[in-house]
């Protein structure tokens, strides 16, 4: 007689779910699969320029992502992994747009067309870059670390927005063991970090146990920092013999700072080698007009020329230079050598960014204004004042939603998502230039906020549950 009564109450319970409109999870999830593994086998694996670094596990990248590439080469085969690699990123993807739309539709509640209105979001991003960017292939089938972090992003913010809402700090934990991962595969996505701590401290004022519980979450993230610290390290232990961090991160820093100096800093370097080494690099540089001067006016042309001769800097100039110059000072060939290039780095940083501190401001404003257009859009004079109204509409619309009662849950998903934006366009312009690869990440997670915050604001209007 029980078991009935339960039965009767679980089939109620399923009418009432179908009634409200709420999808079963089973045909978006199918819909995501059926998209990204399509684009898998159509276009395959695409190598990029980084390719080759994560592939041969040199000592300038993070760990995780060259741990993934050899396990999947044990596995399958000289001849196949990549194959298999972008098979399962592409899984990956699909499951992470799935779980954070799918969670979503828990919260809100909406019509089914909307499940499939946000997945599109994300289609669009993949097919623009597919078919739209320079690079002509979606993140998923591309042997960098953008293949997993793209996916992996998605579910920290799952994550987060759960931490946010039921405020169970179990779902902090969750985040901060993503977060540490994000970081062994990327250093960028140490931005994880900021964004959660700024969102839990203004999502969470007000509530009971607030600053208790803020102490708790500081806490947790040095724990994770520490982790994704120690992991680096012990990987290095394992394959180099040396419980160090991976070599190069000095080298974003110092590209910035060439980029900006003048040959005449010579002068404000006090070590004698790596003044001479400063001398030659400018040199070079000079001929390769790799220095603001070279610039033309206005903020655009200042930000599209750094971009165009950043890689000249980076990759075919210090890289390489900085290396065969602490060999010829007599350190050997290999991670000895690359320490004394990433020393001698930080000392040419420290000595040259205070005194060039205001072209820096310009360059970094520059690069700033660059990141919140490729977050939203592509660059084009068109595009660059669309990226502005989508921003004032967005931000109108968060604030009318964090306003009121009925609709402050969808302007604190806008309120993450801004502040992901912010966050991933200020640190990266601080370190590099905000090319779309470094800004892809939020794209499709602003329209699916506005889209949101659009419909709850809708609903409040009209007076309606539904829409």
């Amino acid at each position: 007689m029980k078991q009935t009564i339960i039965e009767k109450e679980n089939k109620s319970s399923r009418m009432e779910h179908k009634q409200d409109g709420l999808p079963e999870t089973g045909l978006p999830l199918v819909v995501c699969l059926i998209f990204y593994v399509t684009m898998c086998f159509i276009y395959g694996p695409q190598l990029g320029a980084d390719s080759n670094g994560y592939i041969h596990m040199i000592s300038a990248r993070e760990p995780v992502y060259p741990l993934f590439l050899m396990i999947f080469r044990s596995v399958f085969g000289e001849s196949r992994y990549l194959y298999a690699v972008v098979f399962v990123q592409n899984l990956l993807m699909a499951f992470a747009v799935w779980y954070l739309t799918m969670y979503l539709r828990q919260k809100y509640a909406w019509k089914e067309w909307m499940t499939y209105v946000m997945i599109a979001m994300h289609f669009a991003v993949a097919l623009l870059c597919q078919f739209a960017a320079g690079r002509a292939s979606i993140y998923p089938n591309s042997i960098l670390t953008e293949g997993l972090t793209l996916s992996l992003w998605l579910i920290f913010i799952t994550f987060l927005l759960k931490a946010l809402w039921e405020k169970h700090m179990r779902y902090v934990l969750y985040a901060l063991i993503l977060a540490a991962v994000m970081m062994d595969v990327r250093k960028q996505m140490a931005v994880g970090y900021i964004v959660l701590f700024a969102v839990l401290l203004l999502g969470w004022i007000g509530q009971k146990g607030y600053f208790r519980r803020m102490a708790a979450v500081v806490g947790m993230i040095l724990c994770s920092i520490l982790l994704a610290l120690g992991g680096t390290r012990s990987y290095n232990y394992v394959m180099r013999g040396e419980f160090t961090q991976n070599t190069r991160d000095m080298n974003l820093v110092l590209t910035t700072s060439l980029y900006i100096a003048d040959k005449e800093d010579a002068a404000l370097i006090e070590e004698p080698v790596v003044r001479e080494l400063f001398r030659q690099v400018m040199e070079i540089l000079e001929e390769k007009e790799c220095n603001y001067r070279f610039a033309k006016s206005g903020w655009r042309n200042l930000e599209a020329h750094y971009g165009a001769h950043y890689d000249k800097i980076t990759i075919d100039t210090t890289g390489p230079m900085f290396i065969e110059y602490a060999m010829e000072q007599g350190f050997a060939e290999g991670l000895e050598a690359e320490q004394e290039a990433d020393r001698m780095s930080g000392v040419i940083v420290s000595s040259l960014l205070a005194d060039n501190i205001g072209t820096y401001i310009k360059v970094y404003l520059s690069s700033v204004g660059n990141g919140l257009i490729n977050s939203v859009a592509k660059r084009n004079s068109l595009l660059d004042w669309y990226a502005l109204c989508a921003y004032l509409i967005y931000s109108g619309l968060m604030v009318a939603c964090l306003l009121k009662q009925e609709t402050r849950r969808a302007g604190l998903f806008g309120m993450t998502v801004f502040i992901c934006i912010g966050v991933n366009v200020g640190v990266t312009a601080a370190l590099i230039f905000c090319q779309t690869r470094y800004m892809i990440y939020n794209m499709a997670l602003f329209y699916m906020a506005g889209v949101l915050m659009l419909y709850e604001w809708g609903k409040r209007r009209k007076g309606k549950k539904d829409l």
